[in-house]
């Protein structure tokens, strides 16, 4: 039976959020860090601590959709925009297990402890969890990345005084004291390198193993999937629409209920390693530059290595890593071939491509669905895709309606 760590599986999605554009590399991962050190020196209970760790792992995922269009700087500084990536964030979560329940701490974790932010919440009216995050996600925003050099950083007076204008303001006086005695560690400022903080995550991770099944991975998938076709206005719907071809094929095609929703999972998060590539390149009316395609090729190397970091899913992370590699080699980005991909891997390519050419692009119309059957035929012809796989395929789409 699939069990995943929940705190691994946010920690590896924390990166895709990171990756993407307009995003500072790890701010997510350090936040978790800054607000689990927070809560541990309040001497919270277990929940609320890895509550306080898990929350601040995902808490931008309100920005990863078409907000990612706006600077991190642009978002914090402007009230209607925080305002609607904490809401953003707060709808998204709906569908995720365990922190489904705990959505209230996204939606206000930007709320001032004076009660001039987003939501006119003020002092204790503020869930505890939701203000550290607040203060671990701004110490990480605007002073760690404002000092560079390491000495500069643990400049305690330095610290006091960064500190000093936000107290019984922005946070309360017990949160500021709390930073301010873990700050005091040498080992904190060690930990926080961008070198060393993955590998302390996975230390912090085992105190408390929340497992999960397929079925709540699926659920996160879901979630996930909305937010990546979020990214344009042109990839709307699309990983959904090739998870409910994914999810037909493999049930015409006879598979068990388990790989049909391993599948699926697969072709909801195919496409997460876009959360790298710019807008300006998935929406360029025009052709590419070659610089410009290498860019967008990464988007299949960056899923492969987003969905790798979870132990338990390597599967699904080469099926959805792999639609765009061809049998005659000729796909990228590792260029594997029949001796390697497998009809999963073909499965997916095949519903990927299909749902790619029936979709509104910014250079072309939609194709009709005998359209994209031929171009699907002229490809097997060549050698790219698997012909029985795609008389299947073509079997299928003439028989049933796999477009709804």
């Amino acid at each position: 039976m699939l069990k995943i760590k929940l705190g691994q599986l946010l920690n590896s999605l924390s990166f895709a959020l990171d990756a993407a554009e307009n995003r500072y590399f790890n701010h997510s991962r350090r936040t978790a860090y800054i607000a689990y050190h927070i809560a541990k020196e309040m001497e919270l209970d277990e929940i609320d601590i890895i509550d306080s760790y898990f929350i601040s792992l995902i808490h931008d995922i309100g920005m990863a959709g078409y907000l990612s269009k706006y600077s991190v700087s642009h978002i914090h500084n402007d009230f209607n925009l925080r305002k609607k990536h904490c809401h953003i964030g707060y709808e998204i979560v709906e569908k995720v297990p365990y922190i489904s329940k705990k959505k209230d701490y996204l939606l206000y974790h930007h709320e001032r402890y004076d009660g001039r932010g987003p939501y006119g919440l003020k002092g204790e009216e503020i869930p505890l969890v939701a203000q550290i995050i607040h203060l671990a996600d701004h110490f990480e925003l605007f002073y760690l990345r404002q000092e560079e050099e390491l000495n500069k950083l643990k400049d305690i007076d330095s610290v006091y005084k960064w500190i000093g204008k936000y107290r019984n303001k922005m946070f309360s006086n017990r949160l500021c004291d709390a930073l301010l005695y873990a700050l005091k560690r040498d080992k904190f400022w060690f930990d926080l390198t961008n070198s060393n903080i993955n590998t302390v995550l996975q230390l912090i991770e085992p105190e408390r193993d929340i497992l999960i099944g397929i079925e709540d991975l699926h659920k996160i998938s879901e979630a996930f999937s909305i937010l990546i076709d979020l990214k344009s206005r042109f990839t709307y719907k699309h990983s959904q629409g090739i998870s409910n071809i994914t999810s037909k094929f493999t049930s015409f095609l006879g598979y068990n209920p388990l790989m049909i929703e391993k599948l699926t999972i697969a072709a909801d998060l195919h496409d997460i390693g876009k959360f790298v590539v710019p807008i300006s390149i998935i929406e360029k009316p025009d052709k590419l530059t070659s610089e410009e395609f290498l860019t967008m090729k990464s988007h299949a190397y960056y899923t492969k290595l987003i969905l790798k970091q979870i132990d338990g899913i390597e599967d699904i992370a080469e099926w959805a890593g792999n639609h765009h590699e061809k049998l005659n080699g000729s796909g990228y980005p590792e260029k594997l071939d029949e001796s390697t991909l497998t009809k999963e891997d073909q499965i997916i390519a095949i519903a990927d491509i299909f749902q790619a050419l029936i979709e509104d692009r910014p250079y072309r119309k939609g194709m009709s669905v005998k359209e994209a059957l031929n171009i699907l035929d002229s490809m097997t012809k060549k050698g790219e895709l698997s012909r029985t796989l795609f008389l299947d395929f073509k079997h299928l789409v003439s028989h049933e309606e796999v477009l709804v």
